[in-house]
């Protein structure tokens, strides 16, 4: 990457090497007051403002990094490292809109240089486009200097290759970092956390030492046993499989989940858009019909539907993104008070919620790619904020994908959900977030019901090509062979299920808790206190069970 402009002062010169070379090394404590004097003597240096930027970047503040990039931009916009390092952090915020047409600037500026490529690679791979990150990943990996260059470079790559279905490809890359850096755990975990048969002897063994391993922490062991129970599950031990998750889940606990919290947080979300609100503002939003968003739990079939959908010549999916929850956030908090609803009412009337949809409408144009410009948007947890969706796009179709409570529950509990999912870890807290995700389904249907296509996983399974014409016709699209071949499609799919929907339609998963179902007596009994009886594969008519037509 190119490095800051050097002042002719000879003091700054070397304040500003030193601080460079602190932040490079991790140091940013040491580098803080050097870079704060430089921006006291000189203002207006635009290297002394990257270094700032730097700073906070390794600090985890990316606003304020935000900040002081824009700010180093400002001052040098010709400049290929004030771009890089804009561009970086408009992509580390998932605002591809900003960091595509900056990091390509600074790509053609140094086209070989390895922070260019691999900056503009992973700008690419958040917007669903490993086809054409993969050129710039390896290029970055080509040009890397340092093992952290390396290594980071190798994932990343590893990464693209796996979401655009080349997992040969992708182990070839890991098995080749784990054989040169054994002592970092990273690739080790992605390895295990996508094994297949046949399953390496050396890969159970590795992982094994890894979870026992007293000097990694809990976050590193726990990824090693969701690896570890992998490869035992894919040779058929499930129970010994359950019991690496378990002791894996059990590592880490639910941190975050509190069945209280979680009610009063919903209430308060049923309580902001009450459904006169919803009605009396609906004119006031965009009223296009193009934008389609799945929700329901993770791995519940979201992916699959959204590759279906995908596949359909006029529409691109954007995967997965946290913007919807974002602004429904920030919307929420500018309206509080007695006199909240006055006010909502006359920021509608006055364009505010089409301002908002503008916003959206500009993210999803950077995704098109021809007549593919209908974007399908499937963040799970998007059921939390469709009261913010049916204000800014009140025509929007939305898609809620339900599966067997059980299936799911294995589902997440295999996979390394995040801390922010952490119900998923504990059977209680799965059924309690399941039931809460159901609760608030039927309250949006309630308010919007001739929005809402409800698709049941086992449904698609059993009789593909109904429920598929159902759900193409739901998203006023005309029908399309291509959505039944959903798996033949080159796309790019950064979820777990990026294996499954590279095949056609299977069974196997319906019903797959079958395997594990001496181990889930806690789940069933929390489910049968709502109406739910685990004797069945299908949920009765229950206060779980609510069927709508379309």
């Amino acid at each position: 990457m190119s490095r800051p402009v050097v002042p002719a002062d000879a003091t700054a010169r070397a304040e500003m090497q030193q601080a460079n070379s602190l932040i490079t090394q991790g140091n940013t404590t040491s580098a803080l007051p050097i870079v704060r004097r430089l921006l006291q003597r000189e203002p207006n240096l635009a290297g002394a403002h990257f270094l700032m930027g730097r700073i906070h970047l390794r600090q985890g503040n990316r606003e304020q990094g935000l900040a002081a990039a824009t700010r180093a931009w400002q001052l040098d916009p010709k400049a290929a490292f004030t771009k890089l390092l804009l561009g970086e952090i408009y992509v580390d915020l998932r605002l591809p809109e900003y960091a595509l047409e900056i990091l390509q600037q600074a790509c053609r500026q140094v086209p070989e240089d390895h922070a260019a490529n691999f900056q503009l690679g992973r700008c690419y791979l958040t917007m669903q486009k490993g086809h054409l990150a993969s050129p710039h990943l390896e290029k970055a990996l080509a040009a890397a200097r340092t093992p952290m260059e390396k290594i980071g470079a190798s994932l990343a790559l590893a990464e693209c290759l796996s979401s655009v279905s080349e997992g040969a490809a992708a182990d070839a890359v890991i098995d080749g970092l784990i054989r040169n850096y054994p002592q970092v755990p990273e690739p080790l975990f992605f390895r295990g956390s996508s094994v297949s048969k046949p399953v390496p002897q050396w890969l159970p063994e590795m992982l094994e030492a890894a979870s026992n391993n007293p000097k990694l922490d809990a976050e590193d062991r726990a990824n090693a046993l969701l690896g570890l129970g992998r490869c035992h599950d894919v040779e058929g031990r499930h129970d010994l499989a359950f019991e690496m998750w378990s002791q894996s889940r059990a590592l880490l606990g639910v941190q975050q989940h509190e069945p209280g919290q979680l009610m009063r947080r919903s209430a308060l979300i049923r309580s902001f858009y009450p459904k006169d609100m919803l009605e009396r503002l609906s004119s006031h939003g965009n009223q296009t019909d193009s934008p389609i968003f799945i929700v329901g739990m993770p791995r519940s079939g979201t992916t699959l539907t959204a590759q279906v959908i995908g596949a359909h010549p006029a529409c691109i999916n954007v995967g997965e993104t946290d913007r919807i929850a974002r602004h429904d956030a920030l919307f929420r908090d500018q309206y509080t008070g007695p006199d909240a609803g006055d006010k909502m009412q006359n920021d509608a009337e006055a364009g505010a919620l089409r301002r908002i949809a503008d916003e959206f409408t500009r993210f999803f144009s950077v995704f098109a790619e021809g007549s593919k410009s209908r974007p399908v948007e499937k963040t799970p947890a998007n059921y939390d904020h469709l009261g913010f969706i049916r204000l800014v796009f009140p025509k929007a179709r939305i898609v809620h994908c339900r599966r067997h409570p059980a299936d799911n529950f294995i589902s997440c509990f295999q996979h390394n959900m995040n801390r922010g999912h952490d119900y998923a870890y504990d059977q209680t807290a799965f059924a309690e977030r399941y039931l809460a995700q159901e609760e608030m389904m039927r309250y949006w249907t309630s308010c919007f019901p001739e929005q809402i296509f409800e698709l049941r996983y086992e449904d698609m399974v059993a009789d593909q090509e109904n429920m598929t014409r159902k759900l193409v016709a739901f998203c006023g699209l005309p029908w399309d062979e291509a959505c039944l071949n959903f798996h033949a499609q080159k796309s790019t799919v950064r979820t777990f299920s990026r294996d499954q929907v590279r095949k056609p339609l299977y069974a196997t998963s319906v019903g797959r808790w079958r395997r594990y179902g001496n181990h889930l007596d806690t789940l069933f009994a929390t489910l049968e206190k709502h109406g739910y009886h685990g004797a069945t594969d299908r949920p009765e008519e229950s206060r779980l069970a609510t069927h709508h037509e379309h």
